[in-house]
């Protein structure tokens, strides 16, 4: 019985480190927004931490954020990065090669959208940074269908890759026709995806420094004179009335009617995501709102005052011991984090309000153990509500004794739950066999005296 609970206590940790080690977007800590602010309008939204890579980021806020919209431009949050996995793939230099806007790209996929353009001529030719720059700050269909030839030979095929790349990633509610933003059927995106597919983009500095432009130069290789383009996002630009003193960078998409839009904005080192989809351009009275921009300042700002990153354990910092068998060098070991562990905690959360719980493999490990040797989790909780969690290991070497792992066992087969049952019988045997000889010898000197 044990044994099996060993057996299913190691099951468990396996399942929490796997856990630990690929975080699902959208399943850490979330709070309430407060009820002093004013709403957030868009139906759906996403605002999050962002760390310094995207498994660190801590989703915060979340609004109907499963839900399917067409995204529009949006959708190249998911071009721009899955273009530079396959840039980074084939190991292609961005400022030497280049892609060509031909006649037969205009006609299949440009021609009859009504999209917006960088009105690029038939032959022009331009390096693959500024095709994937001009993706990034303007809508610009003949950019996207270049850069998307280039890479992958045609769009079509682009886009077969790039659902591919995004269902990896684990997006549940994406999906691409097009690379030009053509809202169509089959074309959707929510916004947890949004955040997903843009954290990813914006883990190449190539994509994260075009969507901080708030203009772009181009000069073509061949074909074409120099010309200028702002973004399309008010966000970043100091003349727009959207404009917000804390906002770096996004990207704006969706239909005629509803907008959507991934910001993301910092102070002191401090930096989160909004993703607001689905917000009405324009009021009852037919006005033109400024609702999604709006909403994510909120959610930005809110992030920016209400939060603070903070380390909650620190590498190579017991946390913990465990009993070690079979060594006569140490009894026990010390348990310590691999790597620094922080969280996202409300300016209203104390340090001590943190409680600290460690879950090991088993009650005790056995000979030999080597420092750094992972043999458990260390878990962070606010409340209830789990924090965060970090695998621990072993902070010193342990080695085998043979001769004290022999005693060892002889030891636990002396006091073993067996063993001693074994016992208690044999002396119940012995007192019972003493007690009926005594009983016999009585009768028969009874006997022999009459």
């Amino acid at each position: 019985m044990k044994r099996l609970l060993r057996r299913t206590s190691a099951v468990l940790l396996g399942i929490c480190l796997l856990l630990a080690a690929f975080p699902v977007a959208g399943a850490e800590l979330r709070y309430e927004y407060p009820a002093d602010e004013d709403p957030i309008e868009s139906p759906s939204a996403v605002m999050l931490y962002m760390g310094v890579k995207a498994e660190q980021d801590v989703y915060l806020y979340e609004k109907d954020a499963d839900t399917r919209y067409e995204p529009g431009a949006l959708m190249r949050v998911a071009m721009l990065g899955y273009a530079m996995h396959l840039i980074e793939e084939q190991q292609i230099d961005m400022d030497t090669a280049t892609g060509t806007y031909t006649l037969e790209l205009f006609n299949h996929y440009v021609a009859g959208t009504g999209l917006h353009v960088a009105l690029m001529g038939f032959g022009e030719t331009w390096k693959l940074r500024d095709l994937l720059t001009l993706c990034a700050i303007q809508t610009a269909a003949d950019c996207a269908v270049t850069l998307a030839a280039a890479l992958s030979g045609t769009p079509d095929a682009f886009v077969e890759g790039l659902n591919l790349y995004a269902a990896e990633l684990g997006c549940k509610n994406s999906h691409f026709t097009n690379v030009v933003g053509l809202n169509e059927e089959g074309q959707y995106m929510s916004a947890r995806d949004a955040a997903i597919l843009s954290r990813a983009a914006m883990q190449y500095t190539g994509v994260r420094d075009a969507l901080e432009l708030t203009q772009y130069t181009v000069t073509p290789v061949s074909g074409g004179k120099t010309r200028s383009w702002p973004t399309s996002c008010d966000f970043i630009r100091q003349s727009s009335e959207a404009y917000y003193t804390y906002a770096l960078g996004g990207k704006t998409g969706g239909t005629l009617t509803e907008m959507s839009l991934m910001a993301f904005g910092g102070n002191n080192g401090y930096e989160y995501m909004a993703i607001v989809m689905g917000a009405p351009r324009k009021d009852k009275d037919d006005n033109l709102t400024n609702i999604a921009y709006a909403d994510a300042r909120r959610l930005i700002r809110w992030g920016l005052l209400d939060f603070r990153y903070e380390t909650l354990a620190r590498k190579n910092e017991p946390v913990g011991r465990i009993t070690v068998r079979d060594s006569a060098e140490r009894s026990s070991v010390s348990l310590v984090p691999v790597r620094d562990l922080a969280a996202v905690l409300g300016e209203s959360v104390k340090s001590e309000d943190i409680t600290r719980r460690v879950v090991t493999t088993e009650e005790e490990c056995v000979a030999p153990i080597e420092a750094g040797q992972v043999l458990g989790t260390l878990e962070l909780y606010l409340g209830e509500e789990l924090v965060g969690s970090i695998p621990v290991a072993a902070g010193e070497n342990a080695s085998r004794s043979f001769l004290y792992a022999a005693w060892c066992d002889v030891r636990d087969f002396l006091f073993s739950g067996w063993t001693l049952a074994i016992l208690i019988i044999l002396l119940l045997a012995v007192v019972g066999y003493v007690v009926l000889n005594v009983q016999y010898n009585k009768k028969r000197r009874r006997k022999w005296r009459s």
